[in-house]
């Protein structure tokens, strides 16, 4: 990777703008996901982990429903990121992405949306950290 799509990428960082990648004939735009957002697919991906080692009858549909369904959660959180926070939202999103698209389709979105090969990872977290460090270096300057 070479310094002019380094730059690409940190100017597309500071304005905000979505990836589109297309899967199946179908469009989808996929912004840098924060990391409130991979905390929860963390949590989804433990669930599953949890739930497919469980061998007793009891609860037996629970879980195969929760197995199930795991795919498009994650791929919703993915889509809609930011407005993943709203509960609602999303609960409305990952049923309706469930009913519409196959599981490759969802693999690919998230496949997708989670190998960002740490670029743009790496360059925001570059930025918030040089913000921070001049916020406290101010802060220690004033008091």
């Amino acid at each position: 990777m070479d310094e002019k799509d380094l730059l690409k990428i940190a100017h597309r960082i500071e304005r905000g703008d979505k990836k589109s990648i297309t899967v199946l004939g179908r469009t989808f735009r996929i912004g840098d996901t924060k990391r409130n957002i991979l905390n929860k697919i963390n949590d989804i991906q433990l669930k599953v982990k949890f739930f497919s080692n469980e061998e007793s009858m009891k609860g037996m549909r629970k879980r195969l429903r929760y197995l199930n369904t795991s795919d498009a959660r994650i791929a919703s959180l993915i889509l809609l990121n930011g407005w993943a926070n709203i509960p609602l939202l999303h609960a409305i999103h990952w049923r309706i992405i469930n009913r519409l698209y196959t599981t490759e389709t969802l693999s690919a979105i998230m496949a997708a949306g989670l190998n960002d090969n740490e670029t743009a990872f790496f360059l925001k977290n570059c930025v918030l950290v040089e913000n921070t460090l001049t916020t406290r270096l101010m802060m220690i300057k004033t008091s």
